[in-house]
């Protein structure tokens, strides 16, 4: 029976059919239409925007492989936007009658009732009482599908679709086609260079009414030493468009963009110059720069400044073999600055350099001539590249060595390493020399002994003396003659110079003088001669033994008036002694000499003395005659009284402090008198020696006369001078932090005292030495004047009687 009423049911009109499948067939061609129109637009678009970007960025591979695939990327998403994702779709008839329901209203849901209830098997919905019946009556069902017949047939179906997004897709891509169509026909060249660089992405650039190029930059990149300039040149083909400006673009560490004008480096002609220059420099580099050149429409892209360290010596040693006569083992030294190496030295000069070299030249200049530079390749360098040596065979002047390393990267040492060899000269040997116990005036049958050192740098040959005799006053000095003194042994670089000369070999006559020195020679063979040192060369008078004696004679009374002098001033310096007052404690009576010679921590445990003790073991210096310790009525003296008289505290104090001024006053210059007179006394006594030495080296002394200079003056006043005065500068300085004390002040200013005694009481006894010869010397001195006297007398009558004589003639 279903069977039999699905047979039975009303069916979709033919035409309604062919409607909806012409419907179908225009929204597929429609969804396809749109589709390749909007990718074909977008395509058009993505070549001129991607030749827009190519044409004035010129991008790198990498950005046009970013950009391709970009384009690919939207155009993959416009076909399955506008293609794949609805050209696919299932579409049926129930989809086709709804679509033309919401456009046409006149159908009034007949079509789309009709298909539905057509399109539905029989019986497939259930009933209200549980049977499988046909729900739809046939009559109305098949009236609903001739309305639908009748109503279809005034739909146009073009009314069904929206022209606007299909119109705008087929305008733009036949717009966008056939400009690229257009530009294809008017520039293929410019299409195919669009083509290789953007899909096959070659490097090749675009062509340009402008040609720059920067010279150097090999593989786009140029070294260049820290905190060194940098010039860039950039070069214009003037066959082609000559710009005005050309820049250089960079960006600095902190990001900021510059674009410094290059300068025009003066006015190519066309057809003449070939290349128009232009310059810019990069000052001070001490990062690295990435910058282009941009002049006209072309470009030097990505060009790179990569700061290297500039080649520079960080080590250089000295290996110096010295000349053979120096003895001397080779010695390596480093080398820095100017240095100081003797002449004649084989200098090899070993360098280390901060980085790899390829080459170093090296200038040497000899004092102020050039030599022609010496270039060390990588040949010379040998193993090592950061190394190299250069020879000074010989150095027998100033050299200096100017070193310009260039190293692998192409850098080249701004200043060139200076390194200064100062040739030393070999000096003469030095000698310290001096006469010992010789004056101006010597005997014939002196002997001259020298005293001193000698010192040489590399070794002393020989020394020997060079004298010269003057026989008269008007004959010249003869020619030097030498007197071998010794030659001492290899290496010896100081020596000890004590040596005489006889002069009685010499057969010298009084009045005739002598012209002697020390010569010394070192072992140097540079020049073909030694080196000779001399020392002061030393006028000698010669006379008679009793001429000689008289001035020694007359010295030694010279020396006499000075001692009398130092005497009076050490008695002053005991008279000062005697100044430092101590009223109160001058009325005690003195300690014996034992309790004397007590320090000041034994004084507080000390007994007391009685006065009529006092003076017992005193001697008769500690009193001078007719000078109490103390004057009564002295402003000093009078002071202690007065402030026990009831003085006021005030003044007591300003007393006190005066009496302490006066005795520091006279303490100070008591001090410094006995250091003076110390000094003078050890001058009067070398000089006491020196006539000594001189009556023995010229051979006029005798044992009564040595003895009375040695051991009657010289030796005793070495005593005073070293062992006495040393002695009362102790006390007094025992004294000083004491002289406030009234107890014991006055005991240290005795012993201070007592010692100046002791002082005077020697040298007066070597006073009595001295005038006891000299006494017998002022006769003889006496008897020689009137001699001369008498002489001048005889020799002046003589004359006067000549003069008579004459006068007589002429009357």
């Amino acid at each position: 029976m279903a069977t039999t009423q699905a047979q039975d049911r009303p069916q979709l009109s033919p035409a309604i059919r062919a409607f909806l499948t012409r419907l179908r067939r225009r929204i597929r061609q429609y969804v396809w239409l749109e589709g390749l129109t909007a990718a074909a637009a977008w395509l058009a678009f993505a070549l001129w925007a991607s030749l827009a970007i190519d044409w004035y960025f010129e991008p790198s591979a990498v950005v046009r492989k970013l950009i391709l695939a970009v384009v690919v990327f939207v155009l993959a998403g416009v076909l399955f936007r506008l293609i794949a994702r609805r050209a696919f779709v299932h579409l049926s008839q129930s989809n086709m009658a709804m679509l033309l329901e919401r456009r046409f209203g006149q159908l009034d849901d007949s079509l789309l009732t009709a298909v539905v209830l057509t399109g539905r098997p029989a019986g497939d919905a259930p009933t209200g009482h549980g049977d499988l019946t046909d729900p739809c009556d046939p009559q109305m069902l098949d009236r609903t599908c001739r309305q639908a017949a009748e109503r279809i047939g005034g739909v146009r179906l073009g009314e069904v679709f929206n022209p606007a997004p299909l119109r705008w897709s087929v305008c733009s891509a036949v717009l966008l086609v056939a400009s690229v169509a257009l530009f294809a026909y008017h520039s293929p060249g410019l299409l195919n260079v669009w083509a290789r660089r953007n899909l096959m992405f070659y490097d090749e650039l675009w062509p340009r009414r402008v040609s720059l190029r920067v010279e150097g930059f090999e593989d786009g990149m140029e070294k260049v030493a820290r905190g060194a300039d940098f010039e860039v040149i950039a070069l214009a083909d003037t066959t082609k468009l000559v710009p005005s400006v050309v820049q250089v673009r960079y960006r600095d560490q902190r990001g900021t963009r510059h674009r410094p004008t290059m300068n025009r480096v003066g006015i190519a002609r066309r057809g003449i110059d070939p290349l128009q220059r232009y310059s810019y420099t990069f000052e001070g580099v001490l990062a690295p720069i990435r910058f282009d050149v941009v002049g006209g429409d072309d470009r030097v892209s990505d060009l790179c400044i990569e700061v290297v360290e500039s080649p520079t010596v960080v080590e250089t040693m000295l290996d110096c073999r010295y000349p053979p006569y120096m003895d001397r083992a080779e010695r390596t030294r480093p080398g820095t600055g100017a240095i100081e190496i003797p002449v004649g030295t084989q200098v090899t000069i070993r360098s280390v350099a901060n980085k790899d070299l390829d080459h170093v030249q090296i200038d040497t200049l000899l004092g102020q001539r050039s030599l022609p530079p010496k270039i060390l390749d990588s040949k010379d360098l040998g193993g090592d590249p950061r190394r190299f040596q250069c020879v000074v065979d010989f150095l027998d002047e100033d050299t200096t060595l100017l070193m310009t390393l260039s190293d692998t990267d192409g850098i080249t040492g701004c200043d060139p390493v200076r390194l200064v060899l100062m040739a030393k000269a070999d000096e003469p040997p030095r000698l310290a020399a001096q006469l010992d116990g010789i004056g101006p005036a010597i005997t014939p049958l002196a002997r001259l002994p020298v005293v001193g050192t000698v010192t040489d740098d590399y070794g002393i040959d020989r020394i020997w003396f060079e004298y010269s005799i003057q026989r008269n006053e008007k004959e010249a000095v003869e020619e030097p003659a030498v007197d071998a003194i010794l030659s001492p042994p290899r290496h010896s670089t100081e020596l000890k110079l004590d040596a005489a000369m006889e002069v009685g070999e010499l057969k010298l006559a009084s009045g005739q003088r002598l012209l002697l020195g020390v010569r010394a020679a070192d072992r140097c063979d540079l020049g073909g001669q030694p080196n000779i040192g001399g020392s002061d060369r030393w006028l000698l008078e010669v006379v008679t033994p009793e001429d000689l004696l008289l001035r020694l004679q007359r010295r030694e009374i010279l020396l006499r008036q000075q001692f009398e002098r130092i005497l009076q001033e050490v008695t002053e310096t005991r008279d000062l002694l005697l100044q430092i007052d101590y009223s109160a404690a001058d009325a005690v009576p003195e300690a014996d000499d034992a309790a004397d010679a007590k320090g000041p921590d034994e004084k507080a445990n000390a007994p007391n003395v009685n006065a009529p003790n006092a003076d017992e073991g005193a001697e008769p210096a500690d009193q001078p005659d007719g000078e109490p310790d103390s004057e009564p009525g002295g402003e000093l003296d009078g002071e202690p009284d007065d402030e026990l008289d009831g003085e006021p505290n005030g003044e007591g104090v300003r007393s006190g402090e005066r009496r302490g001024a006066v005795r520091m006053l006279h303490l100070e210059r008591a001090l410094q008198n006995s250091r003076k007179n110390a000094h003078e006394t050890e001058g009067v006594a070398d000089a006491f020696d020196d006539i000594r030495k001189q009556t023995v080296n010229n051979r006029i002394d005798t044992p009564e006369l040595r003895m009375r200079l040695e051991q009657g003056i010289a030796d005793p006043l070495h005593q005073i001078a070293r062992e006495m005065f040393p002695e009362l500068r102790r006390r007094l300085e025992e004294l000083e932090p004491l002289l406030a004390d009234e107890e014991l002040g006055p005991r240290y200013r005795d012993l201070a005292r007592r010692q100046a005694d002791d002082i005077l009481l020697q040298m007066r006894t070597v006073l009595d030495r001295m005038i006891e010869l000299e006494s017998f010397n002022e006769v003889l001195q006496l008897l020689r004047t009137i001699i001369q006297l008498q002489e001048e007398l005889g020799r002046q009558t003589q004359e006067r009687q000549k003069q008579r004589v004459r006068e007589l003639l002429e009357d």
